[in-house]
C-alpha cells in the first residue's frame, strides 16, 4: 500500500515539479494539494494523508502556525517542511513546533526519496545542507517573524542586501547591477520600510540573521 501525500505550496511550478517527482517514486501517491492554510485543513480532512509536505510561507501566512491544529486533528500525520529558508534559527523553530523533517527546495530526487523514507519510518530528517557540517546551531539567533516579507523579496532586492552586507556603496551597487543609483536607493528604502530597519548596520545584521548572505 502506497504512502499518501498532500503537498501545500502556493507556487504552481513547485506543485507541478513535486507531482512529477512523486509519480516516479512508486511507493508514494499524491492525494491532494493545497495553496493556503485553510485549504490544508479541508484537504487533509478529505484525504487523510500519511505525510503533509508543507511550505513555510503560504499566501503571506506562516505554515508553522497550523502545525498544532494539524497535530490535534491528525495525530498520526507526519509533516515535512519544504522550504527555501535555511536559517538555523528557523529550522529550530520548525522542529520545536513538532514537524518531522525539514527539506530545502534545492533537494534532488535522491534526497526526496531519502527524506520520505526516513519520515515513513518515524525518523527525523534534516536536509543535508542543514546538518552538522553546515553549522545547524541551536543558539541565540533571533527567529525572524517576517517570513511573508522575506519570501516576497525580489531577486534584485536580495542582491542589493548581499552587496550592502559586503560593504559596497549605493554607487558601487548600481554599477555592479547595471542600474541607477536612484534605483538602488529606492530599493533600499523599501527594504528598510518592510523590515523596520534604519541604518546599513541594521540591514547587515538582519541579512546575516536571516541567511540572506
Amino acid at each position: 500500500m502506497s504512502t499518501r501525500i498532500v503537498v501545500a505550496d502556493d507556487h504552481p511550478v513547485v506543485l507541478d515539479g513535486i507531482r512529477l517527482m512523486l509519480e516516479s517514486l512508486r511507493e508514494y501517491t499524491l492525494v491532494g494539494v493545497a495553496t493556503s492554510l485553510r485549504e490544508i485543513v479541508s484537504v487533509c480532512a478529505e484525504t487523510h494523508p500519511d505525510i503533509l509536505v508543507l511550505d513555510l510561507n503560504l499566501e503571506g501566512q506562516n505554515g508553522l502556525d497550523l502545525v498544532p491544529e494539524l497535530r490535534q486533528r491528525h495525530p498520526a500525520l507526519q509533516i515535512l517542511i519544504f522550504s527555501a529558508y535555511q536559517s538555523s534559527s528557523l529550522t529550530k523553530k520548525a522542529l520545536e513546533a513538532g514537524v518531522d523533517g525539514y527539506l530545502l527546495k534545492d533537494a534532488s530526487k535522491a534526497e526526496w526519496a531519502e527524506a520520505l523514507s526516513h519520515i515513513t519510518q518515524g525518523k527525523m530528517y534534516l536536509s543535508k545542507h542543514l546538518k552538522a557540517g553546515e553549522g545547524l546551531r541551536f543558539d541565540t539567533q533571533p527567529v525572524s517573524t517576517a517570513f511573508p516579507q522575506l519570501a516576497a523579496l525580489s531577486e534584485q532586492e536580495r542582491k542589493i542586501i548581499r552587496l550592502t552586507a559586503q560593504g559596497l556603496t549605493e554607487q558601487a551597487i548600481a554599477e555592479s547591477l547595471f542600474i541607477s543609483k536612484h534605483t538602488v536607493h529606492t530599493h533600499k528604502k523599501n527594504i528598510f520600510r518592510k523590515f523596520r530597519l534604519h541604518t546599513n548596520t541594521d540591514l547587515v545584521k538582519f541579512a546575516y540573521e536571516n541567511s540572506l548572505v
